[in-house]
């Protein structure tokens, strides 16, 4: 069994509006037990806080200077009321915490999920990039309860291709899918690589300079020349035909360069947060137990890099599935600077750019009836079959993940 203090609420700021008092209220789910309220108090007097009704902190109970945590006992639909009185100035920081633990049997990474416009297109981008594996076409052009799953009040009509660096295809893949006719949502995906929400997939190469001057000598689009990051790490970003992002990073791992391409392995997916702290310990609630510290800060070419003029600042932490499954990694980043608070796509997943994990679990009815049981609400019913089914949630910040794996009775 896996333990992790789980986020039921916020983390939230809140302010008087034009020095009048102020009343916010939300709902949130957790489980019945024990929890915490945690109040972040900076110059807010007399501030009230009701949960399910209660009075939790009463007005002559703010100190309006510094950290206040309160028990609190929560059930499986919450309430929470916040009452600002009238100050010039000030605010609180509210965060309701739970410790919880579940085994959802996390076994690997399958895929990460990429829309885009031109099938076609994208194939030969992969072909550039030496991914040698491909299972083309992949699923059904339509499924209703595919469809269901993802979001779709109606039926989808779609093109999809599997990509993968080894041959015969082997996971991690790119899911890739061409959304077609009334399925297609024209947005782009996101513009810059502190966008909340999956910005990127990074990739292993053991010639990161050769590979940049051969995919420029093919077209590949990238956002600057490989740079040097105040970790020692090489790295450069490059976009395919949409506009998404990918990372390439320089390794010694693997056979010895070649004039073409040089790729080796998928070695994470990022994800942009608005909260470290509460994805951090919703994705160790999946089993992403082992960690290593990824927080940085520079300028020059190392912001150029990143697409940003003066400097950047990120707080992060790289986190991983231990042992007895494939290791997938997940780059979790907190932006400091520039800061972009955007939420990520709403559902369905028919937009441009990267949108969606996959992680294949031991048992997927027992992963639903656990989510559920912890106040977590999926997407849609399950799609696909008895076999493999899927199903999506949404992590703290409404990044969509998607569990599959055999349904038993």
């Amino acid at each position: 069994m896996i333990k992790a203090n789980l986020t039921r609420f916020g983390p939230k700021i809140f302010k008087p509006e034009q020095g009048k008092p102020t009343t916010y209220s939300a709902t949130f789910r957790a489980i019945d037990g024990p929890a915490k309220l945690i109040i972040q108090n900076d110059g807010i007097e007399s501030a009230q806080i009701k949960v399910n009704g209660k009075n939790v902190v009463e007005p002559q109970g703010s100190s309006g200077d510094g950290e206040v945590v309160v028990p609190l006992n929560l059930k499986k639909e919450n309430t929470i009321e916040v009452k600002v009185p009238d100050s010039p100035a000030g605010t609180l920081g509210v965060r309701v915490t739970q410790v919880t633990q579940a085994d959802l049997g996390l076994m690997m990474q399958g895929y990460f999920g990429l829309n885009t416009s031109d099938m076609e297109r994208q194939r030969a981008f992969y072909d550039t990039l030496g991914f040698i594996g491909e299972i083309y076409p992949a699923g059904p052009e339509t499924s209703t309860t595919f469809a269901r799953s993802l979001g779709f009040a109606d039926d989808y009509l779609i093109h999809v291709s599997l990509h993968s660096l080894e041959s015969p295809p082997t996971m991690p893949f790119v899911d890739t899918v061409q959304f077609r006719g009334d399925s297609y949502r024209e947005e782009p995906p996101y513009a810059n690589l502190n966008h909340i929400g999956m910005a990127y997939a990074t990739y292993s190469t053991t010639d990161l300079d050769g590979d940049f001057a051969y995919l420029q000598s093919k077209g590949v689009e990238f956002v600057s020349s490989p740079a040097t990051a105040p970790n020692g790490e090489r790295f450069v970003f490059l976009k395919d035909q949409d506009g998404a992002f990918l990372k390439l990073i320089e390794t010694a791992e693997g056979e010895a360069p070649t004039p073409g391409p040089n790729l080796v392995r998928l070695v994470n997916t990022n994800m942009n947060v608005a909260d470290l702290e509460r994805s951090r310990e919703f994705y160790r609630l999946l089993g992403f137990t082992e960690s290593a510290p990824g927080s940085q800060a520079g300028s020059g070419e190392f912001a150029a890099a990143h697409g940003f003029d003066g400097s950047i600042e990120f707080e992060g932490v790289d986190v991983s599935l231990g042992e007895g499954t494939d290791g997938a990694t997940l780059q979790l980043r907190q932006w400091k600077s520039p800061h972009d608070d955007a939420p990520p796509y709403p559902p369905p997943v028919n937009h441009l750019g990267i949108d969606r994990i996959n992680f294949y679990v031991k048992d997927l009815t027992a992963a639903i009836k656990t989510m559920n049981e912890l106040g977590f609400e999926q997407l849609g019913p399950i799609g696909g079959a008895p076999e493999i089914g899927i199903v999506f949630f949404f992590d703290p910040d409404g990044i969509k993940v998607q569990l599959a794996g055999p349904q038993t009775s």
